[in-house]
C-alpha cells in the first residue's frame, strides 16, 4: 500500500485541515502548545494566527478559571478521549467576553508505541441549537403545566363532564401535533446534508460539486460542471449570493450567511429554499486567490418547521383560549351520571337494567379516565426520553457524516501509510472495519465494531459472511456487495439487521455508511461504518404503540360518551343532576319535557325551589327535609320510587316519581346526586279515580238497593193492614230500584267486557227511526219532557241495534240530567253515502272547556252549578267504545250558557 500521508507530509495535512469548515486545533506536551488551529477554530477563539506555537493557557487567558485546560492535560495524562455537549465557554471576542455554547472532542492520538504524541480538538458551535432547545424546552414546560391543570381539572370534573372531555381530546391532539413538529424538526437537523462546490476563477466556474450540492441546486451534474454559476443559475444575478461571491474572491475574506432565501429551479418551476452558506477563499501555492470553496446547509425543513412550531404554538395559546372559555361555561356541569333508576311495574324493570348499565358505564369511563391521565403522563416521559435518546443519536449520527466525509474526501485525494490507516480505524470513536477483496476478508477491524457483531480478533483475515451467515440476503449485505462491485457510497438509517449474538439469533436496528475503499484507482474493498441505534428505535416503536393504544382507549371513551348521551336523550324518564349544594347542573330532554322548563332555567334552581310547590300525596306542602333528593343527600343512600306532588305556579298541578341515587367523589365524599323522575299523573289519576269509583259505586248500588230493601220488608210486615194503592206504591218503587240496580251492574259488566276485549257485538239491519221509537218507549216512563226527532230517520244501517239505542238513551239521559229546563233535539244526517251522524242536542247551560277532554274517559263525572249527579261515569265511557267498534267516531260540541251538541256516526 502507497503512504500517502509520507508523501504529502505534515505542512500538506495543516493545509487540508486549515481549508475545512470543521473547527480543528491540535496540541503537543504536557504544556498544551497549540501546534496548529484552523481559521474556524481562530474565528470560535476570537484569536489569529499569532496563538500558533503558544501555549494554551497563555493564548487565551480567559479560559483560566474554565474547566478546559484541566480536561486537556486529563486526556494527555490518561490517553482517553472526551467528548462534551452543548457546553458554555466564554471568549474574548473583539474585546467583549461572550459566552457560547460547544459541542467539542479531545481526542488523543497515539503513535506505534501507543505513546500520546497529540490532542487533536474539534468543535462547533451550537449556540443557536442550544438556544433553540431552551425555547422548546420552555414550550415543553409551559404544555407540561397546562397540562398538569388540565389532569387537575379532569380528576375534579370527570363524574359527568361530557364537554371538558371533548375539550381534553381537543388539547391532546393539539399536543400531539406539538409532539410531531418537534420530531419532523429534530430529524430535520439529523439528516440535513451539507453541500459542497469549488467556483473557479473571477467567473465563478463550477469546478466541483458534491452529490449534496447537486441535489440542492436541484440540476443534473453535466449541465453544473464547468460552467460559469451565473449562466447555470441566472436568477442568482443580482441577489446578494452573487454580491458576496465577488467581496470573497475581491477581499480573500471568508463570508458566512444564514437562513438566506433562495429562488431554486426545479423543472420549469420556481421554489424557494433556505440555505446557511460559508464562501471561503482558497489561495494557489504562490498566494493569490485561485478559487471559492463554497458550502451550503439547506435548512429550509428547519424553517419549515420553525414556522409551523410557531403556528402550532399560536393554534395552542387560540385552543387555551377555548379552553377557558369552555370551562366557564361548565362549571356547573361538574358530575357524570352514575345509575339509572327503575321503572313502575314492567317499566321499572327496564329502567333498572339501564341504570345498572350506566353506573357500571361510569365505572368504566372514570376508570379509562384515570388510565388516560397516567398514559398521558407516561407519554410525556416518554417523549422526553426519546428527546434525550434523538438528541444523542443526532450528535453520533452528526460524528458518523463528518468522518465518512472524511474518508470520502482522503479516499479521493489522499492515501495514507498502512500504521496510520490501522491508527485511524482502531481510535474512530465508532464501529468501522474495512474488507477487501471479491471474499469481502476482514482486513481491519476496531473494537467497536467487533462488540457490535458479537466476535473477536480471531475475525480477522477470514471471510465476512462465513463469520456472519446470517448477513446472507439481508438489505445491509446487498447494499455491501453493491458498494464493492459498483463503486457507490452507501449509507442507511435504523434498518434492521438479524445478527448472532450471544449464541442466539438477535434483531437489532444499525445506522451505516459503505464507502469503496480504492487503491491505484481500482477498488479493492469497502470501508463499513455503523452505530447501533436499536434502543432508540425500539423507544419509538414504544411511543407509536402507546399513540395507538391511546387512540384506541379515546375512541372507546368517545364512544361510550355518545351511547350515554343517546341513552340520556331518548330515556322515557326525566334525568336531573345536582351539585353538593343540591343546584341542578344537568336535565335531559325528558327532564325538561316533564316540568315545562328549559335546561337553562332548570340549572337556575335547586331540587327544592320554593318557585315549584312540592306536595304530599295529600296535597299539604312537602318540607324540604322530606323530599327525596334531600333524603339521598343526608343519608347518603338510594331512594327508590318515592312520589311527590308538584304544582307549578301556571298550570295544572301534576305528580312524579323519584328514584334518587348519591355521587361521590374519588375520595368517597358526596359531591352531588343524581335523580330520575317520571310523570305517574296518569297513573295517580287512576288510582285516585278507582278509589273515587269505589266510593261512588258503593253508594251508587247502596242507594237502590236501601230503597228495594225498605220496600220489600214494608210489604213483609205490613202486607195485610196496606192499602192495594200503597202496595203498588211500593212494588213501583222497587221495580224502579231493580231498574236502576241493573243499569250499574250492566254498565259495570260492560266496562269488564271492554277492558277484556269481550264486548261483541250482533248487527242488523234497522232504520233510525225504529232506533228512535226503542228509544221513545224506553225514556217515555222516565220524562216528561219534550224529544223532538228529525232528519234522515229512514236511513237503513247496519249495526247493533241495542247497543247503538245504549248510546243513544245514554246521551238522552245526560240531556234530561244536565239540561232540566231545554227541550232536546235528536237529529239523523246522512253526511256522504258511505257515513250517518246522529247528535242530540239542548239548551242547557253547556260544559266548561277544560272538561270536553275528559267526558269519555272512565269514572268521570261533571257537575252542574257545584251539583254532583248520580252515576259511576261509565256511560260515555261505555258509549265510545260501542261506537269505536262499529268504525264509527263519537264527539261533543259545546258553549258555556249555550247548550251541548253529543254526536256520533256510524258507517252505512
Amino acid at each position: 500500500m502507497i503512504n500517502y500521508f509520507s508523501a504529502l507530509g505534515t505542512e500538506a495535512i495543516f493545509e487540508i485541515l486549515k481549508q475545512s469548515n470543521d473547527a480543528t486545533a491540535i496540541y503537543t506536551g504536557n504544556d498544551l502548545i497549540i501546534q496548529f488551529a484552523n481559521d474556524a477554530m481562530l474565528q470560535i477563539w476570537g484569536k489569529d494566527e499569532t496563538v500558533r506555537g503558544k501555549r494554551f493557557e497563555d493564548a487565551l487567558p480567559e479560559m483560566k478559571g474554565q474547566p478546559f485546560t484541566v480536561l486537556l492535560k486529563n486526556v494527555w495524562d490518561t490517553g482517553e478521549i472526551y467528548q462534551a455537549l452543548d457546553t458554555p465557554a466564554t471568549l474574548l471576542i473583539d474585546g467583549e467576553l461572550l459566552t457560547s455554547y460547544f459541542d467539542f472532542t479531545y481526542k488523543p492520538i497515539r503513535n506505534n508505541k501507543g505513546e500520546v504524541y497529540c490532542i487533536l480538538h474539534t468543535a462547533a458551535d451550537v449556540t443557536e441549537r442550544v438556544k433553540a432547545w431552551n425555547l422548546v424546552r420552555e414550550k415543553e414546560e409551559r404544555e407540561q403545566q397546562i397540562n398538569e391543570e388540565l389532569a387537575a381539572a379532569n380528576e375534579e370534573y370527570m363524574a359527568t363532564n361530557e364537554e371538558l372531555n371533548d375539550t381534553n381530546e381537543h388539547l391532546t391532539k393539539t399536543y400531539e401535533k406539538l409532539a410531531a413538529a418537534e420530531i419532523r424538526m429534530q430529524e430535520v437537523v439529523r439528516t440535513t446534508p451539507i453541500g459542497l462546490a469549488l467556483l473557479k476563477g473571477s467567473n465563478m466556474i463550477i469546478e466541483t460539486a458534491n452529490p449534496e450540492m447537486i441535489s440542492i441546486w436541484g440540476k443534473s451534474e453535466d449541465i453544473v460542471i464547468g460552467n460559469p454559476l451565473l449562466e447555470v443559475f441566472p436568477l442568482l444575478s443580482g441577489q446578494v449570493f452573487s454580491d458576496q461571491l465577488d467581496l470573497v474572491y475581491r477581499s480573500a475574506e471568508s463570508v458566512s450567511m444564514q437562513g438566506i432565501a433562495l429562488d431554486s429551479r426545479y423543472g420549469d418551476q420556481i421554489e424557494q429554499k433556505y440555505i446557511d452558506i460559508n464562501f471561503d477563499p482558497l489561495l494557489d501555492p504562490f498566494g493569490k486567490m485561485d478559487a471559492i470553496m463554497v458550502t451550503v446547509l439547506d435548512v429550509t425543513e428547519e424553517v419549515t418547521s420553525k414556522k409551523a412550531l410557531k403556528a402550532s404554538e399560536l393554534k395552542l395559546q387560540e385552543y387555551n383560549e377555548e379552553l377557558t372559555a369552555l370551562n366557564e361555561e361548565i362549571q356547573s356541569n361538574n358530575e357524570q351520571l352514575e345509575a339509572l333508576n327503575e321503572e313502575y311495574t314492567a317499566t321499572n324493570e327496564q329502567l333498572d337494567q339501564a341504570n345498572h348499565k350506566i353506573y357500571l358505564l361510569n365505572d368504566q369511563l372514570k376508570k379509562e379516565n384515570y388510565d388516560l391521565i397516567f398514559d398521558n403522563k407516561d407519554f410525556q416521559d416518554s417523549i422526553k426520553d426519546l428527546d434525550s435518546s434523538n438528541k444523542f443519536l443526532e450528535v453520533r449520527n452528526k460524528e458518523l457524516n463528518d468522518l465518512n466525509e472524511t474518508i470520502l474526501e482522503l479516499n479521493t485525494k489522499l492515501s495514507e501509510s498502512d500504521t496510520s490507516f490501522s491508527n485511524l480505524i482502531s481510535q474512530a470513536p465508532v464501529a468501522m472495519m474495512l474488507v477487501t477483496g471479491e471474499d469481502f476478508i476482514v482486513s481491519m477491524i476496531n473494537t467497536s465494531m467487533l462488540e457490535l457483531i458479537g466476535k473477536d480478533e480471531s475475525i480477522i483475515g477470514k471471510p465476512l459472511f462465513e463469520e456472519l451467515p446470517e448477513l446472507k440476503g439481508q438489505k445491509a449485505a446487498d447494499m455491501l456487495v453493491e458498494t464493492y462491485e459498483k463503486g457507490i457510497p452507501h449509507a442507511d438509517y435504523s434498518n434492521p439487521v438479524l445478527l448472532n449474538r450471544r449464541s442466539s439469533i438477535e434483531k437489532g436496528f444499525f445506522n451505516f455508511t459503505y464507502t469503496p475503499y480504492r487503491e491505484n484507482g481500482k477498488i479493492t474493498g469497502v470501508i463499513d461504518m455503523a452505530m447501533e441505534v436499536t434502543p432508540q428505535v425500539t423507544a419509538i416503536q414504544e411511543r407509536d404503540r402507546i399513540i395507538l393504544e391511546k387512540s384506541e382507549l379515546e375512541e372507546t371513551i368517545r364512544s361510550n360518551e355518545q351511547r350515554l348521551h343517546s341513552i340520556l336523550q331518548t330515556m322515557a324518564e326525566g334525568v336531573g343532576v345536582t351539585d353538593a349544594k343540591g343546584q341542578l347542573v344537568y336535565a335531559n330532554p325528558m327532564a325538561q319535557q316533564i316540568l315545562g322548563l328549559t335546561e337553562s332555567k332548570i340549572k337556575d334552581r335547586t331540587f327544592d325551589d320554593p318557585q315549584w310547590q312540592n306536595l304530599r300525596l295529600d296535597g299539604t306542602p312537602l318540607p324540604s327535609e322530606e323530599h327525596p333528593m334531600s333524603i339521598m343527600m343526608k343519608t347518603g343512600k338510594p331512594v327508590f320510587d318515592h312520589e311527590i306532588g308538584v304544582q307549578p305556579p301556571d298550570r295544572e298541578r301534576f305528580y312524579i316519581s323519584i328514584n334518587a341515587a348519591p355521587l361521590f367523589d374519588s375520595e368517597g365524599n358526596l359531591s352531588g346526586g343524581i335523580g330520575t323522575f317520571m310523570d305517574v299523573t296518569t297513573r295517580r289519576m287512576i288510582a285516585q279515580g278507582k278509589d273515587d269509583f269505589i266510593s261512588i259505586a258503593s253508594h251508587e248500588l247502596k242507594t237502590p238497593v236501601t230503597s228495594l230493601k225498605a220496600s220489600l220488608q214494608l210489604l213483609q210486615r205490613s202486607n195485610d193492614r196496606l192499602s192495594a194503592e200503597t202496595r203498588n206504591r211500593l212494588l213501583d218503587q222497587a221495580v224502579k230500584s231493580l231498574d236502576k240496580l241493573s243499569r250499574l251492574i250492566n254498565d259495570l259488566l260492560d266496562t269488564s267486557r271492554i277492558e277484556q276485549g269481550q264486548l261483541k257485538i250482533e248487527k242488523s239491519s234497522f232504520s233510525i227511526s225504529e232506533l228512535f221509537d226503542d228509544c221513545c218507549s224506553n225514556l217515555a216512563q222516565t220524562t216528561d219532557r219534550k224529544i223532538i226527532f228529525e232528519g234522515d230517520i229512514n236511513q237503513v244501517v247496519e249495526a247493533d241495534n241495542q247497543q247503538v239505542g245504549q248510546v243513544m238513551v245514554n246521551f238522552i239521559t245526560n240531556a234530561i240530567k244536565y239540561a232540566p229546563d231545554s227541550d232536546i233535539v235528536v237529529n239523523a244526517c246522512k253526511i256522504n253515502n258511505e257515513e250517518i251522524r246522529v247528535s242530540v242536542e239542548d239548551n242547557g247551560p253547556g260544559i266548561p272547556e277544560q272538561k270536553l277532554a275528559h267526558l269519555f274517559d272512565r269514572y268521570y263525572r261533571t257537575d252542574y252549578k257545584g251539583q254532583k249527579f248520580s252515576g259511576l261515569g261509565l256511560g260515555l265511557y261505555i258509549s265510545a267504545d260501542i261506537i269505536k267498534n262499529h268504525g264509527g267516531k263519537i264527539g261533543v260540541e259545546s258553549t258555556l250558557g249555550a247548550g251541548s251538541k253529543f254526536w256520533f256516526t256510524l258507517p252505512l
